[in-house]
Order: C-alpha cells, then structure tokens, then sequence
C-alpha cells in the first residue's frame, strides 16, 4: 500500500504541472476570444487530472514486477497510450465548444495527443537512459577497483 500511495504522490507531482499549463493556455485562450472561463471546463481538468494520475499511478506501481521489467520501454508505454488517449480525447471533447465541428476536432485531439505523448515519453525515455548509464557507469567503477583489490592480493 505505501508503493501505491508513493507512486500516486510522484505522479501527480509530474502531472500538476501539466495541468496548470492546461489551465493557463485555456485562460489565454478564452480571454484572447473574448469569452469567459466556464467553472465547468476548470472541472472537467480536474477530472482529467486525477484520472491520469490514477493511470500514471497503476503505470509506476507495475513497473516493480519482474514480469513488468522485461518488457521494453516502448512496449510499456504503447501498452499505457490508450488509456491515457480515451481521457484525453474525452475531456478535451467537452471543453468549450469542440463539439461544433466534431470529425475535425477529434482528428486535431487525436493528432496533438500522440505528438505529446511521444515527446513527452522520448523526455522520459532520455532521463531514465542518462540515470541508468551512470548507474552502469558507477557499477563498472567498482567492479575495476573490486579486481584491482583482488590482483593486488
């Protein structure tokens, strides 16, 4: 339980800034319409939010079992892609007024969603690589002194 409970804790830390870039570009988006902010599309970023917290919790939770640590970096995240897709696509259908000209709209959420989840997990992707050579790195390190100390002997 406290692996679940940390996990949720890391995630939404990655995620609440995220989510307030997604509220400022709609207030900038509405004030340069003209419009006001409707309580409702605060809320419905809200929900979205802490549902892909949840996914992002359920994602970092696995990544311990061994069965889990096998599969590529790639794999997992194509695994996780529609999940996060279907709430994405889902709030963002229910902002404003995207429901005008829907076709068009899905296909530019959809088009926008997978640009950002692959640069966003590419990001990802290169820091757990940089953390995991200089653990390699470090580990190679030791090993030379280990045989040093033991030719020496």
């Amino acid at each position: 339980m406290d692996k679940i409970i940390s996990s949720f804790f890391k995630s939404s830390a990655r995620l609440l800034l995220g989510f307030s870039i997604c509220v400022i570009i709609l207030a900038v988006g509405t004030y340069c319409i003209d419009g006001n902010i409707a309580p409702r599309n605060i809320f419905i970023l809200a929900w979205m939010f802490l549902c892909l917290t949840i996914i992002s919790t359920i994602e970092m939770s696995i990544s311990g079992l061994r069965k889990w640590a096998v599969i590529p970096y790639w794999i997992k995240k194509l695994i996780f892609m529609p999940s996060y897709a279907a709430i994405t696509i889902t709030a963002n259908l229910h902002l404003g007024s995207v429901r005008d000209n829907i076709k068009r709209n899905i296909v530019f959420v959809i088009a926008l969603f997978v640009v950002v989840y692959l640069i966003a997990s590419l990001i990802k992707y290169c820091i757990e690589k940089k953390q995991t050579d200089k653990m390699n790195d470090a580990l190679l390190m030791l090993q030379k002194e280990i045989e040093k100390e033991d030719e020496e002997m």
